[in-house]
């Protein structure tokens, strides 16, 4: 295939899906780019550095658009391209050149912020403590998340102050 008709692209994965995508992309033989720094996590238990997708949800891959796309859509853990007007949307190279050289050369200089994403409204999974896998929203966020959990049956909503490492950004379901 011509290379001059090959772009980057952004696919939207499943969530925690990037690695498991980029795998099979792999595979398939599809060139991708998932950006991954070391970050350092913290458990009750223990301190263990993981690798962490620089852009969640988001992995990169260079193709041809027009012949390549539904392959791509095709792959496990792959959601939807990043579109602009429904039409996916091409990164130029050197956006991709510059990411890599920042990740390679500067990975301690990158500091994920999840948090940004946890704004009024926003739907989030809580992944810690007795509402672990329930579904919330924000109401308001500061260095706790006020959320909002709805507790059915009853159809009451009950507040709750919680860490930002207890909740994930998720869909509303």
């Amino acid at each position: 295939m011509n290379e001059s008709q090959k772009s980057w692209y952004a696919v939207y994965t499943l969530s925690r899906s990037e690695k498991k995508l980029a795998k099979e992309l792999s595979k398939k033989g599809i060139p991708n780019y998932l950006p991954i720094i070391p970050e350092r996590k913290q458990w009750s238990d223990r301190i263990q550095i993981v690798e962490t997708p620089v852009f969640s949800s988001y992995v990169f891959v260079r193709i041809d658009i027009r012949n390549e796309k539904l392959k791509v859509l095709e792959t496990s853990g792959a959601h939807h391209f990043v579109s602009v007007s429904g039409t996916p949307h091409p990164i130029p190279d050197d956006d991709i050149d510059n990411i890599k050289i920042f990740v390679t050369e500067y990975p301690d200089k990158i500091k994920i912020e999840r948090e940004e994403m946890m704004l009024p409204g926003k739907p989030v999974l809580i992944t810690g403590g007795p509402f672990k896998g329930k579904r919330a929203l924000v109401e308001r966020k500061g260095n706790k998340s006020l959320i909002y959990v709805s507790i059915s049956g009853i159809q009451t909503l009950i507040s709750l102050e919680l860490d930002h490492e207890m909740l994930e950004i998720g869909e509303e379901s």
